[in-house]
């Protein structure tokens, strides 16, 4: 049916029928959506936050006055101690440090449920934590390493999308995912933890697309080498570290990026700025990948 000028002056809502569905015009959404976020209110819980982007990235939320949840293995107790208080010295009004084994799925509902029982709420979700293994095809790495790369990087933020998804809907927050650049070029011997990054890329976008309905948005950073990180110094030889600063500096910067401006862009993607972006994985590499395929 056609829609007149007098239909859209009058006060009952215009009804456009075709032959699959029934559209009202101006028909109010499902949920109700929250634009904007109070920063010194929000709960964000980071994975991987004892050392590297993911302590970084907590120390830069404290600064804005969000509660967080901090966590890294038991044994880095210490090093989620010293991360607390520098997040309190930075204005966090309280923070949680969870030691947690992210290959165990009890130690994960402990997480969450540790989260939710201290704050009664979840804003963000940043699934930072990662491992990695050094090897190619043939040789180097145990399938044990392998399983252990997939249930760290793989595993563990589909399983904690899972559980903040009932949190996350009631605030209408998000999530922002730690992918790579590797998700989608060649690099020897980062086979294993090249795959899990494309499945974070695919995880990243099957979020957004499926929480879009209830006001929850999911992006991923995808930093490319990031030298200072444990992820590489504890695994890479030092030749091929080396190797690294050399072949990855960029035109751009002449150097590579470093694990505060990846915190930057994981604290912009979980802000009110990007409140209409979804679904993307944001490179931030200096633009290495641009001279590599320009």
């Amino acid at each position: 049916a056609e829609i007149t000028l007098e239909d859209l002056n009058t006060t009952k809502t215009p009804v456009i029928e075709n032959q699959f569905k029934t559209y009202e015009i101006n028909k109010p959404p499902k949920h109700k959506i929250l634009c904007k976020m109070d920063a010194t209110k929000r709960v964000v819980l980071i994975t991987g936050s004892a050392t590297g982007i993911g302590a970084g990235t907590a120390k830069g939320f404290a600064k804005e006055g969000a509660s967080l949840c901090i966590t890294g293995l038991p044994s880095q107790k210490d090093e989620l101690a010293e991360v607390a208080k520098v997040c309190k010295e930075n204005g966090s009004p309280h923070v949680l440090e969870v030691a947690a084994d992210l290959r165990k799925q009890e130690d994960m509902d402990l997480l969450m449920n540790e989260t939710i029982k201290t704050f009664g709420q979840l804003d963000v979700l940043v699934n930072n934590a990662g491992i990695q293994v050094y090897g190619d095809i043939e040789q180097q790495y145990t399938s044990e390493e392998f399983d252990n790369v997939f249930s760290v990087n793989v595993k563990a933020p589909i399983y904690l999308t899972k559980l903040a998804k009932p949190h996350l809907s009631k605030t209408k927050g998000n999530i922002v995912n730690l992918c790579s650049v590797v998700r989608n070029w060649y690099l020897p011997k980062f086979i294993v933890y090249g795959m899990s990054k494309a499945a974070i890329e695919y995880l990243t976008k099957t979020t957004a697309a499926d929480f879009a309905e209830i006001g929850v948005r999911c992006n991923a950073a995808c930093p490319g080498m990031v030298l200072e990180t444990d992820i590489l110094v504890n695994v890479l030889p030092e030749e091929v570290q080396q190797q690294f600063r050399e072949d990855c500096s960029t035109k751009l910067r002449g150097r590579t990026t470093t694990k505060s401006e990846v915190s930057d862009l994981i604290g912009f993607l979980a802000s009110d700025k990007a409140t209409m972006i979804t679904g993307e994985l944001i490179t931030i590499d200096g633009g290495k990948m641009l001279s590599l395929t320009a």
